[in-house]
């Protein structure tokens, strides 16, 4: 024992002075941006005219993988949001939309809808709140509270409720998200979290931001006729907001939200203003400083959701000056965030990934007006032409239960108490009617994608947004350039804005972007995926892989 002693001591001191020597192996705090609705070409195209502080900082010290994409439909943000931190797709964690229809209560429900809680933080009491009850797997973040046994923190921000719940997962320290429904602006979270938010968020949300903001007028960043990297401001592709007469600078917000305020949602002009983003931003880093992320022995996280960027680009289109100064806003409100980031945390001392939830299609009018294959999808004469049919073959009776963007549910209920009706023979005839359907690409059944295994292409695609509780009878994808409308006599030429949720490469492929510390240089053309951020995280702080993540994570992210 006397001589196993100085050996146990020297290997005592040796192992100090080594933990010395390389620190902590770990980040201090994570922090995961998803940008919504931003397509990976914002990054190029804007280039010239981004600082050197936000993305070309990140791009210049960090790792880029250009050909990164969702590996399913529908490309929407709750879907988008919940496969980055799950590392799966819907087909596992169950968020199959930002709603779908619910046959059993007969309805459409929104995928954080939980009837179970309230807000907390609003100016009106017992308003409905919201929580993750419907996402059905781990996210990344549960894993590092469970991984750390809770000694980490998380805290997950957005202005959208889904932005800010699903990326935080089941076990966070706080989600929060902007309520302009019932308060002026405020930041809120719901009873499923706490009773009540903690003293610095009310602290946060008394500087009445949102007034004083709201209270500007957006002018371009830089003179307007250098935006040549985008359509002339004044065109008939994008939408018109209240209180203006055209679609054009500058816009004056003290005298718009007149107009808001009639209708009853002033404060929802936060959500096109470029200052909604830098008002994120400035909450982010309060929630660094209050929560004192980064400041304890185990990893923190934080996970911002920037959501302007998707609501002006549905308003205006990828092609628009006003997209384009959103965005080189944004990247002033990184700089700023970054730089914050070094001087709290620690310049080598954090873990930054970027990504988005999903991209957008380009306007279908600017398409059609360019000779480009686009159009409309007249979904009601879909449905009524199909009932038609169904009755017709079938029998007189109301075989659609619901008839939506994406899928047919057909009348289960209906069905079994019909004599000789059979569920898999009406979903294949109505699947063979509607891929005879203009424009219509795929629509495939229920029983197909339970039973069939598609290895490429947009088939599989859908086959990974399938998920069999909540999913349809039929899963529709249509043609590219064409998107779903509800008004028969709407034409390609009538459409102002935009949408997404499709198969495309304007809607799938996204910028992943890594930068901090341990993170090494470069840039990667192979084909990755959304759902290998979560893996990689698992890889790189030591955790358990989520329980649907796809084991694959980005090994140049390793490779030293």
């Amino acid at each position: 024992m006397k001589k196993l002693l100085p050996i146990f001591l020297l290997w005592s001191i040796s192992a100090s002075v080594l933990v010395a020597q390389t620190g902590n192996p770990h980040p201090k705090l994570v922090v995961g941006i998803v940008v919504d609705q931003m397509r990976f070409d914002y990054l190029e195209r804007y280039k010239e005219k981004y600082g050197e502080g936000g993305f070309k900082r990140i791009l210049g010290g960090g790792f880029s993988f250009k050909n990164a994409h969702f590996d399913y439909v529908p490309t929407e943000t709750a879907p988008g949001h919940s496969s980055i931190y799950t590392g799966t797709t819907p087909s596992v964690h169950g968020i199959i939309g930002n709603s779908w229809f619910d046959r059993y209560q007969n309805k459409s429900v929104e995928n954080i809808e939980d009837p179970a809680v309230l807000l907390v933080g609003t100016a009106q009491p017992a308003t409905r709140g919201a929580s993750p009850v419907n996402l059905r797997a781990e996210t990344i973040t549960d894993q590092l509270r469970w991984g750390s046994n809770f000694h980490s923190k998380v805290i997950s921000v957005s202005f959208k409720d889904r932005g800010a719940i699903l990326p935080g997962g089941h076990t966070p320290t706080g989600a929060y998200w902007l309520d302009t429904q019932t308060s002026p602006g405020y930041f809120v979270t719901s009873s499923y979290y706490t009773d009540a938010v903690p003293p610095w968020v009310s602290k946060f949300n008394a500087l009445g931001k949102g007034n004083d903001y709201l209270d500007r007028t957006w002018n371009t960043l830089y003179p307007i006729e250098t935006y040549t990297e985008s359509a002339p401001d004044d065109n008939p592709y994008e939408t018109i907001l209240p209180g203006k007469s055209s679609p054009t600078f500058p816009y004056d917000f003290k005298a718009m939200r007149k107009d808001f305020q009639a209708a009853g949602n002033e404060y929802q002009l936060l959500w096109m203003s470029p200052w909604g983003n830098t008002m994120l931003t400035e909450f982010a880093e309060e929630a660094i400083t209050s929560e004192q992320l980064g400041k304890g022995e185990a990893t923190d996280m934080l996970c911002i959701s920037y959501s302007v960027t998707d609501v002006m680009g549905h308003s205006f289109g990828p092609q628009s000056v006003e997209v384009e100064d959103i965005y080189l806003r944004l990247d002033q409100d990184l700089a700023g965030l970054m730089e914050f980031l070094d001087e709290q945390v620690g310049k080598d001392e954090y873990v930054l990934f970027l990504t988005a939830d999903h991209g957008v299609v380009p306007v279908i009018s600017q398409l059609d007006a360019y000779g480009i294959p686009s159009g409309i999808i007249p979904s009601n004469l879909y449905k009524d032409s199909l009932d038609q049919y169904l009755r017709a073959r079938f029998g007189k009776k109301p075989w659609i239960q619901f008839f939506g963007h994406e899928y047919l549910y057909l009348n289960h209920f209906l069905i079994e108490h019909s004599e000789g009706a059979d569920l898999e023979e009406i979903q294949e005839a109505s699947a063979e009617f509607l891929r005879n359907l203009p424009n219509i690409r795929y629509a495939l059944t229920a029983s197909e994608l339970q039973e069939e295994e598609y290895t490429d292409g947009v088939r599989r695609l859908m086959q990974h947004g399938f998920y069999p509780k909540r999913s349809g009878d039929v899963f529709l994808a249509y043609d590219p350039g064409f998107m779903v409308s509800y008004n028969p006599k709407a034409t390609a030429k009538d459409i102002r804005g935009t949408g997404h949720g499709t198969a495309y490469n304007y809607d799938t492929q996204v910028p992943i972007l890594w930068y901090g510390k341990s993170i090494p240089h470069g840039t990667s053309a192979r084909q990755v995926h959304t759902t290998d951020i979560a893996s990689s995280l698992a890889v790189l702080l030591d955790l358990q892989m989520p329980s649907g993540a796809t084991q694959e994570p980005l090994l140049e992210l390793f490779e030293k």
